[in-house]
């Protein structure tokens, strides 16, 4: 799970022509010292950033859902973007956690960016994205942005 969001991560960065820093897991590296044979498991001693599973029980946390827009229901192309909680209300500010972040894109000019410490996830500008993706969000200010509108469709969202 953890090596697919990643790749969905990497994914996704790549076709919004923004550039996403390549792991230890996705470049396929394995941790320096490490002695004896390789074991079957080295993505889990190395998550990529942003996707890392909670501490606790082991057992992993339901995320939480989030939904970028870009665009309203009734103008897909309006220079409007929005980071909305799971009643529909926009975020200004989030706990630390993971979320599932699903993408409501229906727009051709636009995309939406999530990008923060350990966090670069965005939609393709040409063409809509209604996917998801899971992301963990540590403490600290993220942007939400189009790419091709950052001067008018941004926002900050602060995470606790």
């Amino acid at each position: 799970m953890i090596a697919l969001t990643s790749a969905l991560a990497l994914a996704l960065a790549g076709c919004a022509g923004g550039s996403a820093e390549p792991t230890a897991e996705s470049a396929g590296a394995q941790s320096p010292g490490a002695e004896g044979p390789a074991t079957e498991a080295p993505a889990a001693s190395t998550p990529a950033p942003g996707a890392e599973p909670s501490p606790g029980s082991g057992a992993p946390a339901e995320a939480t859902p989030l939904t970028g827009v870009v665009g309203t229901d009734d103008d897909p192309e309006a220079y409007a973007i929005a980071l909305l909680d799971a009643s529909g209300a926009p975020v200004e500010s989030l706990p630390a956690g993971t979320y599932a972040l699903t993408f409501a894109d229906r727009s051709s000019m636009h995309n939406f960016r999530l990008r923060g410490p350990g966090v670069d996830v965005a939609t393709e500008v040409a063409g809509s994205d209604e996917s998801t993706v899971e992301v963990t969000l540590e403490p600290g200010t993220y942007e939400i942005v189009c790419d091709p509108h950052a001067g008018t469709m941004r926002a900050e969202i602060e995470v606790t």
